[in-house]
């Protein structure tokens, strides 16, 4: 059931809407693209011909761990044998995803809603004219619309069980997890004890500060063999199952974080994510 803002789905998706979007032109180096990440705090950038901001695909961090770690290392195999440094020149046009989602700036929030949920992703490029004019995310939703779900306590959306990793696992180690499993964040434990967070994003700090710090013929095993608690964040945030929803959202909203990690006593039972909390969002719409 819909709360008292139950009209606001069907407002203009520029509402919620970032519109002075940062982009980068296919050229851009896949270094450039890590650090726009990191400089704005973003999951992606949109890719846009330079000049005319006509959008022609979209970077993601999990893309960089797939170039890095996943199926797409071949081409840092076959082009830089291996060798971290030159492999982050590569242009981002060979990564980037060309076939993307996109909205106008005419649908509504509820379209927008409805389209992240059916294909899966996290954000929606907002396009007029095939150019590039604002883009809406799953942050966005979750921060506007959590009161839908009232109702709704943590324990009944969150992911169980999480996939946990020991501090010593490698950053190369826990990367491979990310991509093979298609998680960007893995709760570390040790001892049965919550000890630490790691993120793609932290994975992603950790390779843009090894492009200043790394010998020029190091390897990307050799960059990435290091263990996850040199990265990993030791503050984590918590909640508890039976908390509220709307505590949940306010909490990663306040805090700027995708995620929190649910905990009864001393067990990590669950983790409830940003993405977790817009999808429950469209099945109630």
């Amino acid at each position: 059931m819909l709360t008292r803002r139950s009209g606001l789905p069907d407002t203009s998706v520029m509402r919620l809407a970032t519109t002075n979007v940062v982009s980068m032109p296919p050229t851009a180096t896949v270094k450039s693209a890590v650090d726009t990440m990191i400089r704005y705090g973003f999951r992606r950038i949109p890719v846009t011909e330079p000049g005319e901001l006509e959008l022609v695909g979209i970077m993601t961090g999990k893309d960089v761990l797939d170039y890095l770690v996943g199926e797409r290392r071949k081409i840092i195999e076959r082009r830089y044998g291996s060798t971290f440094l030159p492999a982050l020149h590569e242009p981002v046009r060979s990564l980037m995803r060309t076939e993307v989602y996109v909205i106008t700036p005419y649908d509504t929030v509820r379209k927008a809603v409805r389209t992240m949920f059916e294909f899966e992703v996290g954000a929606l490029p907002i396009v007029k004219d095939k150019k590039l004019v604002g883009i809406i995310t799953e942050r966005d939703i979750m921060a506007d619309l959590y009161d839908v779900l009232e109702d709704t306590r943590v324990e009944e959306i969150m992911t169980e069980d999480p996939e946990t990793v020991p501090s010593d696992i490698t950053v190369l180690e826990a990367a491979e997890i990310m991509v093979d499993r298609e998680f960007r964040r893995l709760p570390v434990v040790e001892n049965g004890r919550l000890c630490g967070l790691v993120t793609a994003t932290d994975v992603l700090h950790h390779v843009s500060s090894m492009a200043t710090e790394t010998s020029p013929d190091a390897s990307v095993e050799e960059v990435m063999d290091v263990p996850v608690e040199e990265i990993m964040t030791e503050d984590v945030i918590t909640i508890e199952p039976d908390v509220n929803i709307e505590e949940a959202a306010l909490t990663m909203k306040g805090a700027n974080v995708g995620s929190l990690v649910v905990t009864e006593g001393n067990d990590v039972i669950g983790i409830i994510t940003e993405r977790d909390i817009m999808y429950a969002i469209a099945e109630r719409m």
